[in-house]
């Protein structure tokens, strides 16, 4: 899941902003596993993180629920969704591992968090990936601080003109900072684009940017 290891922050701004991913090892354990994703859905939608999303179905923020995912669940599916807090990542954690479902499990973080939670709920990595940086012609890129909400989307399907136009569509009382955040979210289809991590960058945002006239 390495399209989730480039988000970009202050550790404090990224402490808390978890991305789980359930998907089989083809050929090893994918025989049977819609019927496991299918339980993994309930448990995710029966906690409540604040984003889900898979391939298949698309996320939370386009409309779907539970049974349009479990509707689509093959053996090879992927399920994707985001937490804000740590707490409710350890218990869909918890209760797969006494499912004893046979599903691989990616988690996405702060290394020391992801290090932590594993810990709490009795678990061990298998093998762990880090993001190197970017390198080339940073300076083309966008503003850091307009990055940090783009990279919640790791397969780049949020523009930094649409992250923009959020900003002062609310400043300008075209709409709420709520809408702004489910206009960013749909794009994701992954369902790791964090939500609510959005919204408190957003609203700092807001406060900081200032428009023609002002």
């Amino acid at each position: 899941m390495t399209h989730s290891l480039h988000r970009t922050g202050s550790k404090e701004s990224l402490k808390g902003d978890l991305v789980f991913l359930s998907q089989p090892a083809m050929g090893i354990n994918s025989d049977g596993a819609a019927e496991k994703f299918r339980q993994i859905t309930d448990i995710l939608f029966q906690v409540g993180p604040g984003n889900i999303g898979s391939y298949e179905a698309g996320n939370v923020f386009t409309g779907i629920t539970a049974e349009d995912i479990k509707k689509r669940c093959k053996d090879n599916s992927r399920i994707r969704c985001s937490f804000d807090h740590r707490e409710k990542l350890i218990e869909v954690l918890r209760i797969i591992k006494e499912e004893d479902l046979g599903i691989c499990i990616t988690l996405s973080g702060l290394i020391d968090e992801i290090r932590e939670i594993a810990r709490e709920v009795g678990l061990e990595p298998h093998s762990i990936n880090l993001s190197c940086g970017v390198h080339g012609h940073t300076e083309r890129l966008p503003e850091p601080e307009i990055m940090e909400i783009t990279t919640m989307c790791g397969h780049a399907m949020i523009g930094a003109s649409m992250v923009r136009k959020m900003i002062l569509d609310v400043k300008q009382g075209r709409r709420t900072l709520d809408d702004a955040v489910a206009e960013l979210a749909q794009p994701c289809v992954c369902g790791i684009f964090n939500p609510l991590r959005a919204r408190r960058l957003l609203q700092k945002l807001i406060k900081l940017w200032t428009i023609d006239g002002e």
